[in-house]
């Protein structure tokens, strides 16, 4: 920059035409608004490289059908991750819903079998209890069993109601509400 500067100071010092020394001076001002103490650092500009940018140009027939596919492709993922996870929501309460299950049936077989124990060892106590000669229980002997005759068939109460009900009404001409 000192560079340029000085070449200014000659110019303007030296007798030359005012429209050589005002191109002269944009000069000098293209050249330290493009220093690189002012633009980018020197490592990024060595690396930067003028790339010609076209805005309107037309894109290739690959990239378009990427476009088209990508909206479609996009709703069914969005399906595919809604069904996964209602699947896997579905697995893990169905083996809740199961472990559940399973720990109520083994609780009621354990209270089953502790309840099978405690009527055993009921019988058995009264089984001792009945042996013991203060109780004047007497051993079962069939010669001594009492036997009863099988009692008569009754008719169903259900068939009776509805039966006499059909009759009933040509004998009284008001019955009267029995909920009364």
């Amino acid at each position: 920059m000192a560079v340029a500067s000085k070449s200014a100071v000659s110019a303007r010092n030296r007798k030359v035409p005012s429209k050589a020394r005002a191109g002269a001076e944009l000069n000098q001002k293209v050249i330290s608004l493009s220093s690189p103490a002012l633009d980018l650092p020197n490592r990024a500009r060595s690396n930067a490289k003028n790339v010609p940018i076209q805005l309107n140009a037309p894109k290739p027939i690959w990239l378009l059908r990427l476009y088209t596919l990508q909206r479609p492709s996009s709703a069914v993922m969005f399906l595919l991750v809604t069904v996964m996870l209602t699947v896997y929501s579905w697995t893990v309460y169905s083996q809740k819903m199961w472990s559940q299950s399973y720990n109520k049936l083994e609780s009621l077989q354990r209270h089953e079998r502790q309840l099978t124990t405690t009527s055993e060892v009921l019988k058995n106590k009264l089984a001792v209890q009945a042996q013991q000669p203060g109780t004047n229980l007497v051993p079962q002997n069939p010669t001594k069993a009492i036997f009863l005759p099988p009692a008569p068939q009754r008719r169903d109460r259900v068939a009776d109601s509805i039966l006499p009900a059909t009759s009933n009404k040509s004998k009284q001409p008001n019955p009267s509400p029995l909920g009364y």
